[in-house]
C-alpha cells in the first residue's frame, strides 16, 4: 500500500529545534496533564520545536502561531492529520476537510447548533443534570468522571441523535475504548465497531426519519438534489461522536476539580445564578484556563514558516492550553479571573474549522454547574484527591475525580 500522508525523515530539522517531548507521557506524580506543556515554556524551549516522538511532529507554543495554524488552512490542513500517523484514517466531516469543501456539511449542521437552537435545549439539559445528581446526592460522595462527566454528554448525544437512553452503556463502552485504548488492534476494531453502529443508525433514520440530527444529516441533499455520499454521512456521524463526548467530559472534570478547591469560585457562580451574562463571562474564563485539547494539523507543502523549514506532510500540534496562557495576549494569564471581560481564548479553535458545537458545549457545562451548585453548594476533593490517573494525548484529563460533600 502506498502511504500518501506520511511525513518525511526529519533531516530538515535543525538540532537546536529538537526537543525530547512526548505529549502522551504523563510522569508519575504529575497531578495535572497540562503541566507537561507549561513546563516547556518554563524551560525556555523554542516557541516552535520538533519532537521525534509519536512519528515526529512540530509543536507551536505562541498564541499567534497557534492562531495561524488554525486559520491558514492552505498551509496547515486538517485532512489526514493523526499523530502518530495512521493510514487510512477516517475523514471526519466537516472537520477533516479543508475549505471550501468543508462548507457543505458545516452549512448542514450549523442551524442545529446556533445559540437559539441550543437555548431551546436548556430545559432538557437541566432535567438530565438533576436526574444524574439524584443517583448520588444522598451518598455524599461520587466519582465525578464515572457518575456524571462521562454520562451527561453521552446521554445528550443519544438524545440529539434520536436514540434511546437504554443504549447509554453501549456508547460509553465505545467512547471509552476510542479515547483511552493504546492498543493498535483494539483501536482499529473499535473504529470499525463505531462505524457499524453509525451505519445501522443512519439506515434506520433513512427509512424512518425523525426530527433529530441523524435524520437531518441523512436527509440532507447536495447541490444536485442527491443524498450526500454514504461515506460522508458516516464520517459526519463519526465526528459528532468523537467531538461531542470526550472534550466535554474532560473540560467538566477540570472545572469541578477547580471548584472543589475554591469556595470563592463556587460562591461566585451561586451569586450570579440569575445573571446570565456574568455566568457566561465566568464560564469563558474556566474554558480558557482549562483547555483540554491539543489539535493536529498537516503541512500541505514544503515551505518556510517563521524562518523554519517545513516539509510536506509534517505534522503540527496546536496546544490550546499554552496559547490560552500567553502573557502577550492575556493579562496575568496564569491567574483565573472570573470577571475577565476580554477573553479571546482558542479553546474552540478559530477560523474555518472553529468548533460547530461550542455553544452546546458551553450550555452543557453551565447548566451542569448551576444544577450542581443549587443542590451541592459545598464539596471538596475526597481524601485530598487532586486528580488521580491523569492522561495526556489529543485530549487531556483524568480517569477519576472523587468528590465528597
Amino acid at each position: 500500500m502506498t502511504l500518501l500522508w506520511q511525513p518525511s525523515p526529519p533531516d530538515h530539522v535543525p538540532s537546536d529545534h529538537i526537543v525530547d517531548f512526548d505529549f502522551f507521557d504523563i510522569p508519575a506524580g504529575c497531578t495535572d496533564p497540562t503541566e507537561i506543556w507549561h513546563n516547556l515554556v518554563k524551560q525556555g524551549v523554542p516557541p516552535i520545536f520538533y519532537t521525534p516522538h509519536n512519528g515526529g511532529h512540530w509543536v507551536f507554543l505562541n498564541y499567534a502561531d497557534v492562531v495561524e495554524g488554525y486559520r491558514n488552512h492552505e498551509l496547515f490542513s486538517t485532512y489526514q492529520t493523526p499523530i502518530p500517523p495512521i493510514e487510512p484514517f477516517p475523514i471526519m466531516q466537516p472537520q477533516g476537510i479543508d475549505p471550501p469543501d468543508n462548507k457543505v456539511f458545516r452549512l448542514l449542521l450549523s442551524p442545529m447548533f446556533t445559540p437559539l437552537a441550543v437555548r431551546r435545549m436548556t430545559e432538557g439539559l437541566h432535567a438530565r443534570a438533576n436526574h444524574l445528581i439524584d443517583t448520588f446526592e444522598a451518598k455524599n460522595h461520587c466519582d465525578f468522571v464515572r457518575d456524571y462527566a462521562e454520562l451527561f454528554p453521552t446521554a445528550t448525544f443519544l438524545e440529539l441523535f434520536g436514540l434511546g437512553a437504554e443504549r447509554l452503556p453501549e456508547f460509553l463502552a465505545l467512547a471509552n475504548t476510542f479515547f483511552r485504548s493504546v492498543d493498535p488492534a483494539v483501536r482499529a476494531q473499535n473504529v470499525t465497531d463505531i462505524y457499524a453502529v453509525l451505519d445501522q443508525l443512519f439506515r434506520e433514520k433513512n427509512a424512518n426519519p425523525g426530527t433529530d440530527i441523524a435524520s437531518t444529516i441523512v436527509q440532507g441533499r447536495d447541490e444536485n438534489g442527491q443524498q450526500h455520499k454514504w461515506d460522508d454521512i458516516l464520517n459526519c456521524g463519526f465526528l459528532l461522536f468523537v467531538a461531542g463526548l470526550d472534550t466535554v467530559t474532560n473540560t467538566m472534570t477540570y472545572i469541578w476539580r477547580y471548584l472543589a478547591t475554591n469556595p470563592r469560585a463556587r460562591q461566585h457562580f451561586i451569586s450570579k445564578m440569575d445573571d446570565q451574562q456574568a455566568s457566561l463571562i465566568a464560564l469563558e474564563e474556566l474554558m480558557r484556563i482549562n483547555a483540554v485539547s491539543n489539535l493536529y494539523r498537516r503541512v500541505t507543502k514544503d515551505c518556510e514558516f517563521r524562518g523554519i523549514q517545513f516539509k510536506r506532510n509534517d505534522r503540527v500540534i496546536l496546544p490550546n492550553t499554552v496559547a490560552n496562557r500567553d502573557n502577550k495576549i492575556f493579562e496575568n494569564a496564569m491567574e483565573i479571573d472570573l470577571n475577565r471581560k476580554v477573553n479571546n481564548h482558542v479553546t474552540f479553535g478559530v477560523g474555518p474549522h472553529r468548533c460547530i458545537g461550542s455553544h452546546l458545549a458551553k450550555r452543557e457545562i453551565l447548566v451542569s454547574i448551576q444544577a450542581w451548585l443549587t443542590r451541592i453548594p459545598d464539596f471538596h476533593l475526597d481524601n485530598g484527591d487532586v486528580g488521580a490517573e491523569a492522561f495526556g494525548g489529543a485530549v487531556m484529563g483524568f480517569r477519576s475525580l472523587k468528590l465528597r460533600w
